[in-house]
């Protein structure tokens, strides 16, 4: 029998059936820390060093002895039973779950949790989930590590422009050393941390304009009209059929407002807009923090540079382009990698559930599952962009031009790629005379397009 106890975060959270079961164990794993804590002795510990050779050994002695497996908390929220049930089916295990350091830290605060967004990033190099929860959700609680303590969470959403939240930070919860801040993004990220933090992120104000779908243009900041018309927008949406873990490359993005669309239908996912303008580029930050789309990244640069001309995996090496998103605004994308160097006396809850699986956090780390591109859909960004876009990715390109409309069927059919083309006119109400008339917009082409599965 293998036994998967968590112990929660002090003795006074450790019921008398629990220590009976660990007392009688004949094997008593876990980490360093809670088998000193224990004081279990050599010859019954089996010390943590990897999930590979640790589940082996567990399985190899649970054939013949009794076996506990010691967790902070809840072993199944982020911790080492989620990581056991890669290796043992759930009849193989019986978990004996206690207070988490989520539900603690919350408590502590006086903060209900039963809405709250909880998410691990020990390990985690792609903080998608992290913007898309600043996006959507109100309240967030954050296992922390190493790289990203308190103050490095704080100097990350300072850097992307988020504003409306402030931090809770919970220090060696259950313990002498236990204490309790609640800071503005800006005094945590000046702060030295306890290396057992917890972060639970409030919001503290709505955004002026709520994140829906079919955004007044009025309400957006933009160029004279140029924005993508909401009957535009909502067609070429609903073309590229975004799942809510899409991520979805906005080329020649305007005034941002297809990404801000986009974000609100993006639960886990995330968005990067890329545009050339300068005056552009500052209406998409403008617009993101009006409705709190911290899950939309800005990157300010021509479609040419950001695809790479050819060489998408230099892009951001040797050309320069500024981006306001992930890593806050840079020349370079390797002064971007370089500014958040892991704070080493950090170390914080470390959850075992290692998160290798997600791409690096930057606009240009992995492919795109949409493209969507509202300007500028020449042959050489159409072909790179064909050529980037993950397996079974869809991409709609807009187009006001017969010359592009053209373009893009050379391109496709070369491609061998099936290639849909809609014409998209709507007319609006405008009063005349004491009557109402109907106003025509110019046409609009959306043409849809879906990379075969085989292609790569």
């Amino acid at each position: 029998m293998i036994h998967v106890i968590g112990l929660g975060l002090s003795s006074e959270q450790r019921c008398p059936r629990i220590m009976e079961l660990i007392r009688e164990a004949d094997l008593v794993a876990s980490g360093k820390r809670l088998l000193d804590d224990l004081e279990i002795a050599e010859n019954r510990r089996l010390l943590l060093t990897g999930m590979d050779a640790f589940a082996a050994a567990i399985r190899a002695r649970a054939e013949s002895a009794s076996v506990c497996v010691l967790a902070d908390g809840d072993p199944l929220l982020y911790g080492l039973g989620a990581s056991l049930l890669r290796y043992f089916a759930p009849g193989e295990l019986t978990f004996h779950p206690n207070v988490s350091a989520m539900q603690t830290a919350c408590a502590r605060f006086g903060l209900p949790w039963h809405n709250c967004r909880t998410l691990s990033l020990h390990g985690r190099e792609d903080l998608t989930p992290l913007f898309a929860a600043l996006t959507h959700d109100n309240l967030m609680a954050l296992y922390t590590d190493q790289k990203h303590s308190p103050d490095a969470i704080a100097r990350l959403l300072l850097e992307r422009g988020v504003t409306g939240w402030r931090m809770n930070v919970a220090e060696a919860l259950g313990g002498p050393e236990e204490k309790l801040s609640t800071l503005a993004l800006t005094e945590a990220a000046q702060c030295t941390w306890h290396a057992l933090s917890i972060v639970v992120l409030e919001r503290t104000g709505n955004p002026a304009l709520p994140l829906r779908l079919g955004l007044d243009e009025d309400a957006l900041t933009h160029n004279d009209g140029l924005m993508t018309k909401q009957p535009v927008r909502a067609f070429a949406l609903s073309l590229l059929r975004l799942p809510p873990d899409a991520f979805m490359w906005d080329l020649g993005a305007g005034s941002g407002a297809v990404s801000l669309e986009a974000a609100r239908l993006l639960g886990k996912g995330r968005v990067v807009a890329v545009e050339r303008q300068a005056e552009r580029v500052r209406h998409i930050r403008e617009n993101v923090e009006r409705t709190g789309a911290w899950l939309v990244e800005v990157v300010h640069g021509s479609l040419e540079e950001f695809l790479g001309n050819g060489n998408f995996g230099d892009y951001g090496k040797n050309r320069n382009y500024r981006t306001y998103g992930s890593y806050g605004t840079y020349e370079k994308a390797a002064e971007a990698q370089d500014g958040h160097a892991a704070c080493p006396k950090h170390t914080s809850y470390r959850p075992h559930m290692s998160h290798s699986s997600y791409s690096s956090h930057s606009s240009h780390s992995s492919a795109p599952t949409h493209i969507f591109i509202g300007g500028g859909a020449s042959a050489p960004v159409l072909a790179q962009c064909a050529a980037l876009l993950s397996s079974g990715g869809r991409m709609v390109i807009a187009a006001v031009l017969l010359s592009t409309l053209e373009t893009a069927r050379t391109v496709f059919q070369e491609l061998g790629w099936p290639l849909k083309v809609h014409q998209l006119m709507h007319h609006a109400g405008s009063p005349l005379a004491g009557d109402l008339r109907l106003t025509p917009s110019n046409p609009v082409f959306l043409l849809e397009t879906q990379k075969p599965s085989s292609d790569t």
